[in-house]
Protein backbone atom coordinates (compact mmCIF):
# COMPACT_ATOMS: atom_id res chain seq x y z
CA UNK A 1 0.00 0.00 0.00
CA UNK A 2 1.12 3.53 -0.61
CA UNK A 3 1.40 6.16 2.06
CA UNK A 4 -1.11 9.00 2.07
CA UNK A 5 0.12 12.39 0.92
CA UNK A 6 0.94 14.95 3.57
CA UNK A 7 -1.18 17.56 1.83
CA UNK A 8 -3.64 17.09 -0.98
CA UNK A 9 -3.26 18.68 -4.42
CA UNK A 10 -6.48 20.64 -4.01
CA UNK A 11 -5.21 22.10 -0.75
CA UNK A 12 -1.91 23.11 -2.41
CA UNK A 13 -3.76 24.79 -5.28
CA UNK A 14 -5.98 26.68 -2.82
CA UNK A 15 -2.97 27.84 -0.78
CA UNK A 16 -1.08 28.88 -3.92
CA UNK A 17 -4.03 31.00 -4.99
CA UNK A 18 -4.10 32.72 -1.58
CA UNK A 19 -0.32 33.32 -1.72
CA UNK A 20 -0.55 34.85 -5.16
CA UNK A 21 -3.64 36.95 -4.44
CA UNK A 22 -2.42 38.39 -1.09
CA UNK A 23 1.33 38.39 -1.80
CA UNK A 24 2.16 36.56 1.45
CA UNK A 25 4.26 33.54 2.46
CA UNK A 26 2.49 30.49 3.86
CA UNK A 27 4.11 27.64 5.81
CA UNK A 28 2.39 24.30 6.37
CA UNK A 29 3.86 21.81 8.85
CA UNK A 30 2.78 18.19 8.76
CA UNK A 31 4.48 15.09 10.21
CA UNK A 32 7.85 16.80 10.59
CA UNK A 33 7.90 18.35 7.10
CA UNK A 34 7.60 22.05 6.32
CA UNK A 35 6.15 23.26 3.03
CA UNK A 36 6.64 26.95 2.21
CA UNK A 37 4.84 28.82 -0.54
CA UNK A 38 6.44 32.15 -1.51
CA UNK A 39 4.70 34.65 -3.79
CA UNK A 40 7.97 35.89 -5.29
CA UNK A 41 9.06 32.43 -6.42
CA UNK A 42 5.78 31.87 -8.26
CA UNK A 43 5.99 35.06 -10.31
CA UNK A 44 9.76 35.07 -10.59
CA UNK A 45 10.01 31.77 -12.45
CA UNK A 46 7.60 32.89 -15.14
CA UNK A 47 9.20 36.33 -15.65
CA UNK A 48 12.84 35.24 -15.38
CA UNK A 49 12.75 33.29 -18.63
CA UNK A 50 13.46 35.62 -21.55
CA UNK A 51 11.05 35.56 -24.43
CA UNK A 52 12.44 33.80 -27.50
CA UNK A 53 13.57 36.07 -30.28
CA UNK A 54 11.18 36.18 -33.20
CA UNK A 55 12.46 35.55 -36.66
CA UNK A 56 11.01 38.19 -39.00
CA UNK A 57 11.17 35.72 -41.90
CA UNK A 58 8.41 33.69 -40.20
CA UNK A 59 6.16 36.72 -39.64
CA UNK A 60 5.67 37.60 -43.31
CA UNK A 61 1.99 37.77 -44.34
CA UNK A 62 1.05 35.21 -46.99
CA UNK A 63 0.01 37.93 -49.42
CA UNK A 64 3.49 39.48 -49.36
CA UNK A 65 5.33 36.26 -50.27
CA UNK A 66 6.08 36.14 -54.01
CA UNK A 67 5.40 32.90 -55.90
CA UNK A 68 8.14 30.30 -56.16
CA UNK A 69 10.52 30.65 -59.13
CA UNK A 70 9.59 27.30 -60.67
CA UNK A 71 6.02 27.51 -61.96
CA UNK A 72 4.08 25.26 -62.12
CA UNK A 73 5.67 23.60 -59.07
CA UNK A 74 7.58 20.37 -59.52
CA UNK A 75 5.81 17.17 -58.53
CA UNK A 76 7.57 14.77 -56.19
CA UNK A 77 9.10 12.67 -58.98
CA UNK A 78 10.48 15.71 -60.78
CA UNK A 79 11.81 17.17 -57.52
CA UNK A 80 13.47 13.86 -56.58
CA UNK A 81 15.18 13.60 -60.00
CA UNK A 82 16.26 17.25 -59.90
CA UNK A 83 17.70 16.90 -56.39
CA UNK A 84 19.70 13.85 -57.49
CA UNK A 85 21.00 15.62 -60.58
CA UNK A 86 21.79 18.80 -58.59
CA UNK A 87 23.91 16.75 -56.21
CA UNK A 88 25.99 15.63 -59.18
CA UNK A 89 26.10 19.03 -60.89
CA UNK A 90 25.17 20.53 -64.22
CA UNK A 91 26.19 18.82 -67.45
CA UNK A 92 27.20 15.63 -65.60
CA UNK A 93 25.85 12.66 -67.52
CA UNK A 94 24.27 9.76 -65.64
CA UNK A 95 22.62 6.54 -66.75
CA UNK A 96 18.83 6.74 -66.81
CA UNK A 97 18.48 3.87 -64.32
CA UNK A 98 20.44 5.84 -61.69
CA UNK A 99 17.31 7.93 -61.12
CA UNK A 100 14.63 6.23 -59.05
CA UNK A 101 10.94 6.90 -59.82
CA UNK A 102 12.00 8.45 -63.11
CA UNK A 103 10.07 7.44 -66.18
CA UNK A 104 9.26 8.66 -69.66
CA UNK A 105 6.53 11.05 -68.49
CA UNK A 106 8.77 12.71 -65.89
CA UNK A 107 11.54 12.99 -68.46
CA UNK A 108 9.18 14.68 -70.94
CA UNK A 109 7.98 17.19 -68.37
CA UNK A 110 11.52 18.13 -67.33
CA UNK A 111 12.69 18.36 -70.93
CA UNK A 112 9.77 20.68 -71.78
CA UNK A 113 10.85 22.95 -68.94
CA UNK A 114 14.42 22.85 -70.27
CA UNK A 115 15.84 21.42 -67.04
CA UNK A 116 17.25 18.13 -68.38
CA UNK A 117 18.49 16.71 -71.63
CA UNK A 118 18.72 13.12 -72.72
CA UNK A 119 21.00 11.43 -75.21
CA UNK A 120 19.52 10.41 -78.52
CA UNK A 121 20.82 6.85 -78.17
CA UNK A 122 18.33 4.52 -76.52
CA UNK A 123 18.44 1.01 -75.16
CA UNK A 124 16.19 -1.76 -76.42
CA UNK A 125 13.34 -0.60 -74.16
CA UNK A 126 13.38 2.97 -75.48
CA UNK A 127 15.09 4.53 -72.48
CA UNK A 128 17.83 7.07 -73.20
CA UNK A 129 21.38 6.03 -72.48
CA UNK A 130 22.27 9.11 -70.46
CA UNK A 131 20.50 12.04 -68.84
CA UNK A 132 22.03 15.27 -67.56
CA UNK A 133 21.01 18.48 -65.85
CA UNK A 134 21.17 21.60 -67.98
CA UNK A 135 22.61 24.90 -66.77
CA UNK A 136 19.11 26.39 -66.89
CA UNK A 137 17.84 23.58 -64.65
CA UNK A 138 20.67 24.12 -62.18
CA UNK A 139 19.94 27.86 -62.08
CA UNK A 140 16.22 27.23 -61.52
CA UNK A 141 16.95 24.85 -58.63
CA UNK A 142 19.39 27.33 -57.04
CA UNK A 143 16.74 30.06 -57.34
CA UNK A 144 14.17 27.70 -55.81
CA UNK A 145 16.44 26.93 -52.85
CA UNK A 146 17.24 30.62 -52.34
CA UNK A 147 13.50 31.38 -52.33
CA UNK A 148 12.88 28.66 -49.72
CA UNK A 149 15.76 29.95 -47.57
CA UNK A 150 14.43 33.51 -47.75
CA UNK A 151 10.87 32.45 -46.90
CA UNK A 152 11.22 29.50 -44.48
CA UNK A 153 7.52 29.62 -43.61
CA UNK A 154 6.69 27.88 -46.90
Amino acid sequence: MTKRALIKQAELNRLAAVVKRNNITIEVEAEGYTIRLHPSSVTQTSSSAPEPERDPAWDIPWGDIPPEPIQPPLNWRERKAMDHLMALGAEVRVDWYALKDYGHHTQQKLEERGFVQASSETDRYGHPDQIWLTKAGAKAMRDQRAHRDKYPCL
